[in-house]
């Protein structure tokens, strides 16, 4: 394999224990051709006092004088970048040894793919691997585990699952982006507020391949004052999803892709949001806001043309519950049967496009 730059790209706030061991984690590759920026968001000088104890020459730090804004500054640090290709990582999750290397490898062989993604696991303030219960009633072992055993995945496929299924992937810390993919797509609106990475994601898979490496190659860490944490107690802004998705709907190169089932897809594209959307009411539920839950179907009820998708709501509802009571099993990814439970080893292996 050749060896062309990684940048990594580092945005950080006032969080500089966590950037240190995001550093330590890629300083640990066993991919070496790569650089680090790291672009200082933070209100105080702690992380800039740590920043000189880093004396590899591939790692560049730069104080942004302020709070730009998290958006602005992962820009700023892109725009520093020299690399073929971008990682971009949050300055408290981590890279697994062989991210940059398998990763790299994958973008490398298959000039389609613009983006290689790859599932990753959850891990706690301590660095410790935790299982949480999403929305009361789902464990989750792994976020974007797409599909057992890895795969060249064409964007038609990957985009009716960002639309009517599930998201492959959103994360930018679990993807490594190709700059010329980066470069031909148009950047965030602005309009999609937190769900920005989903809008950048579904950009580049109109017009690019994505390839899957189904090992877990990435930690994102779960903690209380994440946006991810938050947004599970609180709501979030479901109004985004319709946004993107009517976006994605809007674009010719789309149209022409589904244009044998695209009255469906756009019912079902619909439906998908709405289904998103009714998950606020479990967030509702959980902070006792009635209002929450009242502005939820309000939302749904203005934003879903179908009525037949009001209706399908309810037997949504009743398969995730059955699903999470009664889940597939499956093999875990490469890396992780030492630490699996051992159910997960006695599951069917031939569901490919299953999502977990």
């Amino acid at each position: 394999m050749n060896t062309p730059l990684v940048s990594i790209c580092i945005p950080t706030y006032n969080r500089p224990e966590y950037l240190r061991r995001a550093v330590e984690s890629c300083l640990a590759q066993t991919y070496p051709h790569f650089e680090i920026i790291i672009t200082d968001n933070s209100t105080n000088d702690d992380t800039a006092k740590i920043a000189p104890m880093w004396t590899d020459l591939r790692i560049r730090y730069h104080n942004n004088g302020g709070n730009i804004g998290a958006t602005n500054s992962a820009n700023r640090a892109m725009a520093l970048s020299k690399g073929k290709y971008i990682k971009f990582l949050m300055d408290d999750d981590l890279l697994k040894p062989r991210c940059l290397e398998l990763m790299t490898r994958a973008l490398e062989e298959n000039p389609t793919a613009g983006i290689a993604m790859a599932p990753m696991e959850l891990i706690d303030e301590t660095d410790r691997r935790i299982f949480p219960r999403f929305y009361l009633f789902r464990t989750m072992r792994h976020r974007y585990r797409y599909q057992v055993g890895d795969g060249l995945i064409d964007r038609r496929r990957l985009l009716k699952d960002f639309l009517t299924r599930d998201y492959p992937c959103t994360v930018p810390s679990g993807l490594l982006y190709r700059v010329e993919a980066l470069r031909q797509t148009s950047p965030a609106s602005g309009k999609a507020g937190t769900a920005a990475d989903l809008e950048w994601c579904m950009k580049i898979a109109q017009k690019w391949d994505f390839y899957y490496i189904d090992e877990v190659l990435t930690s994102w860490r779960l903690i209380p004052d994440c946006d991810t944490a938050k947004s599970h107690q609180t709501g979030m802004d479901i109004s985004a999803f319709y946004f993107i998705t009517r976006q994605c709907l809007a674009d010719e190169t789309v149209q022409e892709l589904f244009r044998d089932d695209w009255k469906k897809i756009v019912r079902d594209g619909y439906f998908f949001c709405s289904c998103r959307a009714l998950l606020n009411c479990i967030a509702g539920l959980r902070a006792r806001e009635p209002k929450l839950i009242f502005k939820t179907f309000r939302t749904i009820l203005r934003e879903d043309p179908y009525p037949i998708n009001w209706l399908r709501l309810p037997f949504w509802v009743a398969g995730q519950i059955w699903i999470s009571i009664f889940p597939q099993k499956w093999p875990p990814p490469r890396g992780e049967l030492q630490n699996c439970d051992p159910l997960a080893l006695t599951g069917k292996t031939s569901s490919v496009n299953r999502k977990q």
